[in-house]
């Protein structure tokens, strides 16, 4: 998933959103209450280009509405027969953010919305490849949180195998091979954006923030927790020359992160350092998870059949969106099998303190 800082930021952002929607679509199961935001889940696997994110256009006014209506495509006579409020300024700025797609006359949602249904087909999928993958990467995943636990950094397990492994290096890996597309760095957002529902238990995403150094600072969030809101206020590119041991230590930086434990006694950095540029172990045994996921993945998914089923777009779209429920069962298997714990912000959130911040944190010093 991507979002803009300073335009290399990446997140996989879970939202909720409120609408009504018209009966006259007869696009939904009556058995969900739609009309409740609760009940969506928003997935962007994107980078903003100096942008708003789509869920901020989604989310504003009753955009969402016009969205779903539009789910089939309809002309505006056949819109305006829906007695949906709306303005011709709404339906522009939904097409110049690729929300919607107008040919002939006729405006389409251009973004996947699956309903509970579809959701619920989906996910079966999904599981049933988790666990084909999940044996052939078990050994390999104990392996890296048994290597983070020598380092005493066990409560990052959860962390860098979903931030840095399951949804980092996995998508150089998937755009190396042509799986998936890559996104486009000038003009508006660029990626995939898309709806579920019901939403998942644990909504978290991961959040990059880079420098032209090639250095990142990474943290895993949820829409729960808060002990990680703050680090949009702080400077963080003042940690990268500790990820280095090139700086004399800094009482100043270390103050102004020491609520956060990223900090000993001996003013050293605790939160993991993975330098890609020399031979480090952590970026060793997450290559090896990722080379095994992908072999499987790749022989037991049905591309074709996953596209056409959920009329994706193309099969890249296809990718992105499967892989992401993918991704989250095989946490859930992690989890399930007492290989991670969830982090105390995820699990407890109103237990949690800042120091809590450290275990959804870490640095990467790429190539």
């Amino acid at each position: 998933m991507k979002d803009n800082y300073k335009n290399s930021r990446l997140i996989k952002r879970i939202c909720i959103c409120i609408f009504l929607l018209s009966s006259n679509t007869h696009l939904y199961s009556q058995t969900t209450d739609y009309n409740d935001w609760k009940n969506w889940e928003d997935i962007c696997y994107c980078t903003m280009n100096d942008s708003y994110h789509p869920s901020s256009i989604v989310s504003a006014d009753n955009n969402l509405q016009l969205l779903l209506s539009l789910k089939n495509g309809l002309t505006r006579k056949q819109i305006d027969s829906l007695k949906i409020p709306y303005v011709r300024s709404q339906l522009l700025l939904l097409e110049s953010y690729h929300l919607i797609n107008k040919t002939d006359g006729i405006y389409k949602t251009a973004i996947p919305i699956l309903d509970s249904e579809q959701t619920a087909r989906l996910r079966k999928q999904s599981q049933f490849i988790a666990n084909e993958i999940y044996p052939e990467i078990e050994k390999e995943c104990r392996n890296l949180v048994t290597h983070l636990a020598n380092q005493n950094r066990l409560n990052n397990a959860y962390s860098i195998l979903f931030s840095y492994v399951l949804d980092g290096l996995i998508w150089t890996q998937l755009e190396k091979d042509g799986m998936v597309e890559r996104m486009d760095t000038s003009g508006i957002w660029s990626g995939n954006y898309w709806f579920l529902t019901p939403r998942r238990a644990v909504d978290c995403g991961g959040t990059n923030y880079s420098t032209k150094e090639n250095f990142a600072f990474k943290w895993n969030w949820s829409h729960s927790e808060k002990v990680t809101e703050g680090l949009w206020n702080k400077d963080i590119e003042a940690l990268f020359p500790f990820a280095q041991g090139k700086t004399i230590p800094n009482k100043e930086i270390i103050n102004e992160f020491a609520d956060y434990g990223f900090f000993d006694k001996d003013s050293r950095l605790t939160i993991p350092v993975i330098n890609e540029k020399e031979n480090n172990a952590l970026h060793s045994l997450s290559l090896k998870i990722i080379d095994r996921l992908l072999i499987t993945f790749k022989a037991k998914t049905d591309f074709e059949q996953l596209k056409t089923s959920y009329q994706f777009s193309n099969h890249s779209e296809t990718a992105v969106v499967f892989y992401h429920e993918v991704m989250f069962d095989l946490m859930d298997l992690l989890i399930e099998k007492q290989i991670i714990q969830l982090p105390t912000a995820f699990k407890s959130p109103e237990k949690a303190t800042l120091k809590d911040a450290a275990d959804l944190c870490f640095i990467v010093i790429s190539k």
